[in-house]
């Protein structure tokens, strides 16, 4: 069984992360006093028990309320510069982090000009030496109407080196991921794959939606694939991965019980994987954390672990080159760690 030092330091691929969704609480809470905003909070204490969430609808109260706090390039670099130290700590060596550029437009800064300054940041760190990141532009659901042509729109006048994906996030109930196919057609027709979140919130037909409409590659959380046999059998022939993420499953969907959790329903059904961490201050976790619940909650073996660790890199969608080097460095190091059989 692999140890929680091993874990801690074997290299490591992440996925399913929110840049925005990083930001620490003190953070939040300095970027909001630097610019005066309001938060649903009087102090960082109480701050910090906002953090702490029993509905969805209770989480994208924050989500929101932080997005508001962006106000200046320097905001942006904290946030990155954080993501980055934490990155490191963790051994987080290759990261497909989701961006929603319509939110630092609908906020203040302008897409665009957020987009830009946090490429800068993130390439200035793969530089000197990682974590390696590429970005997923997500549509938010809630805003649907506005924010699907903005992104799509965005996307196709792109030449941005670390933009790799279109995604969609948000609130599932009420938003059927059929309503967003005009605008990853059109992200498709502009040279962009695409993954979305889908079956978290919302029902297995959602998960068969985001896969026979919306055309992904991966599926954000897909847990409620389960609630359907017809539905994990397509995920299995599609060889569709789920980027699935214990904790904030266990904060904002029915899987509140991670002993419990469908994710070895998923494996057994032959369902690739990942583990992440979404939206990791949010929900008290690190991607440390995420394979320690996997080991002692899920039961699950020291290959499946390390295999849903490089599907990271094998489902990745960052040139093939650079994830295969990847791979192959994760491999050598595996192999000192005792992972990997030599």
């Amino acid at each position: 069984m692999l140890s929680d030092e091993i874990i801690a330091r074997m290299p490591k691929a992440e996925v399913h992360l929110h840049l925005e969704g990083t930001t620490s609480p003190e953070t939040l809470w300095a970027m909001a006093e630097r610019h005066g905003v309001s938060l649903p909070a009087t102090t960082l204490d109480a701050l910090r028990r906002l953090y702490r969430f029993e509905s969805f609808d209770k989480f994208i109260e924050l989500w929101l309320a932080m997005c508001s706090c962006l106000k200046s390039p320097e905001d942006y670099e904290q946030m990155v510069d954080g993501f980055v130290e934490e990155s490191r700590r963790q051994n987080i060596r290759y990261v497909e982090a989701h961006f929603t550029p319509y939110n630092h437009q609908r906020f203040g800064i302008g897409g665009e000009r957020a987009l830009e300054i946090v490429t800068a940041c993130l390439q200035s760190a793969e530089a000197q030496g990682g974590p390696v990141t590429r970005l997923i532009l997500d549509i938010p659901s809630e805003a649907a109407n506005e924010a699907g042509p903005y992104t799509a729109a965005l996307l196709e006048g792109l030449a941005n080196p670390i933009v790799v994906a279109i995604g969609l996030g948000g609130p599932e109930r009420g938003f059927p991921r059929s309503m967003f196919a005009p605008y990853f057609e059109r992200a498709r027709r502009a040279g962009y794959p695409a993954v979305a979140h889908a079956g978290e919130t919302g029902g297995a037909e959602h998960v068969r939606q985001a896969v026979e409409e919306l055309e992904v590659l991966r599926v954000q959380h897909g847990v409620h694939a389960v609630d359907d046999p017809a539905t994990l059998d397509l995920l299995a022939e599609r060889d569709i991965c789920c980027d699935v993420a214990l904790s904030s499953n266990a904060c904002l969907t029915d899987f509140q019980d991670l002993r419990a959790h469908p994710l070895r329903s998923m494996l057994a059904a032959g369902v690739a994987a990942t583990l992440s961490t979404d939206d990791p201050p949010f929900f008290s976790t690190d991607l440390n954390r995420e394979y320690m619940l996997a080991r002692d909650e899920q039961g699950l073996s020291d290959a499946q672990l390390w295999k849903l660790n490089t599907n990271g890199l094998r489902y990745g969608l960052a040139e093939r080159g650079l994830r295969r080097r990847l791979l192959q460095e994760f491999e050598a190091e595996g192999r000192i760690l005792g992972i990997v059989a030599e």
